[in-house]
Parts: structure tokens; C-alpha cells; sequence
């Protein structure tokens, strides 16, 4: 089912960050957290039957669907949009602004993103 697999796309985004904390490779986890949200907002997408091309056509959508209509908390929203323009950083590699403490607090919020997320989807 393909609400499974962006689940576990964005698990295995996680999951990945271990191993750059342990090389201190501090981008990279905000890459991959960015990755990890992108992933489970496409499964909120897939159970409406949303179709996306574009990163800033996703953004809006989920906005217009979700937090206009109060089934996405704004504050998520915020973070989610927050780490977009970090991960801009990353891929305009600009690394130098990234540190662990970045990183840490970036990965933790993703964490309580996928968290917050995966019980939504089970509400709907």
C-alpha cells in the first residue's frame, strides 16, 4: 500500500540520522529530516488522494487541506516550512550555518513531526 511505504520512506530518513551524528555530518540530518516530514505529509496527501509536482505546490496544499481546515497543527506547519528553507541552505551548500545544536533540535522536532503526524493519520 502506498500509505505504507512513505511511512517507512520517512522512518528510514530517521533512522539515517544516527549515522550522521556519529560522523558529525550536521546537513545532512537536516536534509534528511526535511525528507522524513516531505515523506509523511505525502501520506496525508495519499489518503486524500492528493497529487503534488512541486515542493511549494505541497506546501500550499497542505495548508489549504490540512491546517486551513484545523486537521494539521499551525505550529507543525511552521516547523515544517522552517526546516524547508534550512534544508534551501543545505542544498545551496551553505553548510557552514549547520551545528549540532541545529541538528539536535532539528532531528527532535522531526521526531515529534512523524510522531504527531502517524497519530493523525490514525485519527482520520
Amino acid at each position: 500500500m502506498i500509505i505504507d511505504a512513505w511511512i517507512n520512506k520517512s522512518e528510514r530518513h530517521i533512522d539515517v540520522c544516527e549515522l550522521y551524528f556519529n560522523m558529525e555530518d550536521y546537513p545532512f540530518i537536516i536534509n534528511s529530516c526535511f525528507l522524513a516530514m516531505y515523506s509523511i505529509i505525502k501520506t496525508l496527501f495519499a489518503l486524500k488522494n492528493i497529487e503534488c509536482k512541486t515542493l511549494e505546490g505541497l506546501i500550499y496544499l497542505l495548508k489549504i487541506n490540512y491546517v486551513d481546515e484545523d486537521l494539521f497543527d499551525k505550529n507543525m506547519f511552521k516547523f515544517f516550512c522552517n526546516t524547508k528553507e534550512l534544508n534551501s541552505e543545505f542544498l545551496q551548500i551553505n553548510w557552514d550555518i549547520f551545528d549540532e545544536k541545529i541538528a539536535r533540535e532539528t532531528f527532535n522536532n522531526t521526531k515529534i513531526f512523524i510522531d504527531y503526524s502517524k497519530d493523525l493519520l490514525n485519527n482520520l
